[in-house]
């Protein structure tokens, strides 16, 4: 329901994403939903700690990484992203690993809750960059080590000098909040 929301809000805001970093995209069902849209989507980078994720999310994203890598998944720490001309080392379906030079139009992150050291994260996404983030106030998960409490303090931690939007949603077991705009 968090993606569909955060799908459903950059098409009203009918923004060109160009290049896509998914950050901490485990396994990118996220990306499938954004390639079919009538976004602006040139590719989608995901990037997970997580190593058992990117063979997922390229079962998940078969379609796009059989067209020249407009998917591609790379186990990454986040916390080692840079966003201008970017230079990161992959590995192809065969095992054998390729160096990627890139830079993102769009920095995507849906798991803010998940992050260690966040502002460590944050402080690294350039002014200049499209930020689509989310995070939750759900606790009681031991993994959740970034919560916020409600959106106002999501909004006051996640500074951007251009805000498109922000809003929360309620879910089950807690409220999700998104905020999409410029740093």
């Amino acid at each position: 329901k968090s993606k569909r929301w955060l799908v459903d809000t950059l098409k009203s805001l009918e923004i060109d994403l160009g290049m896509v970093y998914l950050c901490g995209g485990w396994y990118a069902t996220l990306a499938p939903m954004l390639f079919n849209t009538n976004l602006n989507v040139e590719k989608i980078r995901s990037f997970d700690i997580d190593e058992s994720c990117a063979s997922i999310a390229e079962c998940v994203n078969k379609v796009n990484v059989k067209d020249e890598w407009k998917f591609k998944a790379s186990t990454l720490d986040i916390h080692d992203l840079r966003y201008n001309n970017f230079s990161y080392t992959t590995k192809r379906s065969d095992g054998s690993e390729v160096k990627l030079t890139e830079t993102p139009n769009t920095i995507i992150n849906t798991s803010c809750e998940h992050i260690e050291n966040f502002h460590e994260w944050y402080d690294k996404v350039p002014w200049d960059k499209l930020l689509c983030i989310q995070s939750n106030n759900y606790f009681e998960i031991e993994d959740h080590v970034n919560c916020s409490y409600d959106l106002q303090a999501f909004h006051a931690d996640t500074y951007m000098s251009r805000v498109l939007y922000k809003g929360e949603i309620e879910l089950p077991k807690y409220q999700r909040f998104m905020k999409i705009g410029y740093k």
